[in-house]
C-alpha cells in the first residue's frame, strides 16, 4: 500500500469536501426538470402499480448478483492490501485512487449496455433496466469496499440502497433528504456494529424501502421516457442509450463516492465544522 504524506492527505480531503459542497448544491438542468414535471403522473401510477415487496425483491436479488460478480479480490489487489482491515490505517487519497478506476470502468460498461439495448429499442426495456440497476449496485458495492465498508450485513446493504437514491437528476432538497437518512443509518451502525446477515431495525428498514420505492418508480419512468421510447426511432436508439446510460452511471459513481467519503471523514472526525453545521 502506497504511503501518503500528511500534507497531501489533508489537501486532498479539503478538495473532496469542496467537490461535495458543489455536488450537493447542484440543481438539475432545464431538460431534466421539464422531463421530471411531464412524467410525474406516470411516476404516480408506477408507484401505485408496483408494490413495495416487489421493489424490495428486485433490489435484494440484484444486489446479491452484483456482489457475486463484484470481484472483491481484484478490488483488494487494486488497493494494495490483502484484507479490508488494513484500510483502517489508509488515507482517503489511497482509496480514491482505486475508486476513480472503478467509476471510469462502470461508465464505460454502462455505455456498452446503453448501445446494445438502445439498438433493440423498446423491446430491450426489461433487459436494459435490469442491467443498469445491477451495474449501479455493483459499482456502489465496490466503491464501499474501497473505503473499507463491505456489504456483509443487511444494515450495510440498506446503506447501499440509500446511496442509490442519490443518483440521477436529484434536486438539492432530495439530496439533503437522502443524506440525512444516511447519517441516521450511519449513527445506528456506529452505535451497534452490525453482525453479518443480522436483520436491521424494522423501522429503519421500512423507511429505506419507502425511499427506494419512490426512486425505483422514478427511474423506471425516466428510462422509459428518456431512453426506451426514443430508442424506438431507427438510427437514434443506440446513440441516446449511450448518452443517458453513461450519464446515469456517472451520477451513480459520484453519489457513491460522496456518500462513502462523507462517512469515512465523519468516522475519523475530519469533517469541517461548517459541513457539520449544515448537516
Amino acid at each position: 500500500m502506497r504511503q501518503v504524506s500528511a500534507k497531501a492527505a489533508k489537501k486532498h480531503e479539503a478538495r473532496q469536501v469542496a467537490r461535495f459542497h458543489k455536488w450537493r448544491r447542484k440543481r438539475p438542468g432545464l431538460i431534466a426538470r421539464t422531463l421530471d414535471f411531464l412524467t410525474r403522473p406516470v411516476v404516480y401510477i408506477f408507484r401505485r402499480v408496483i408494490p413495495h415487496s416487489t421493489v424490495e425483491t428486485v433490489l435484494h436479488s440484484n444486489l446479491w448478483l452484483a456482489r457475486r460478480w463484484s470481484r472483491e479480490r481484484q478490488t483488494l489487489r487494486a488497493l494494495g492490501v490483502s484484507d479490508l482491515a488494513e484500510l483502517s490505517t489508509a488515507e482517503l487519497l489511497h482509496s480514491d485512487r482505486a475508486v476513480r478506476k472503478i467509476h471510469r470502468r462502470a461508465v464505460w460498461l454502462a455505455g456498452a449496455v446503453g448501445f446494445v439495448t438502445g439498438t433493440f429499442g423498446i423491446f430491450a426495456l426489461p433487459v436494459g433496466m435490469a442491467a443498469m440497476l445491477n451495474i449501479a449496485l455493483r459499482t456502489i458495492h465496490r466503491v464501499g469496499l474501497c473505503y473499507g465498508y463491505p456489504a456483509t450485513s443487511e444494515t450495510e446493504r440498506l446503506f447501499i440502497y440509500y446511496t442509490l437514491s442519490l443518483a440521477g437528476h436529484r434536486s438539492p432538497h432530495e439530496k439533503a433528504h437522502s443524506l440525512e437518512a444516511l447519517r441516521e443509518l450511519q449513527a445506528m451502525i456506529a452505535a451497534a456494529p452490525p453482525e453479518p446477515d443480522a436483520p436491521a431495525d424494522a423501522a429503519i428498514r421500512q423507511k429505506v424501502f419507502t425511499v427506494a420505492h419512490h426512486d425505483f418508480s422514478r427511474e423506471i419512468t425516466k428510462q422509459l421516457v428518456d431512453v426506451r421510447i426514443l430508442t424506438a426511432i431507427p438510427g437514434i436508439g443506440a446513440f441516446v442509450g449511450i448518452i443517458v446510460d453513461t450519464n446515469y452511471m456517472r451520477s451513480v459513481g459520484w453519489a457513491a463516492r460522496h456518500a462513502y467519503q462523507l462517512r469515512w471523514l465523519s468516522e475519523r472526525s475530519r469533517l469541517p465544522e461548517a459541513l457539520l453545521a449544515e448537516g
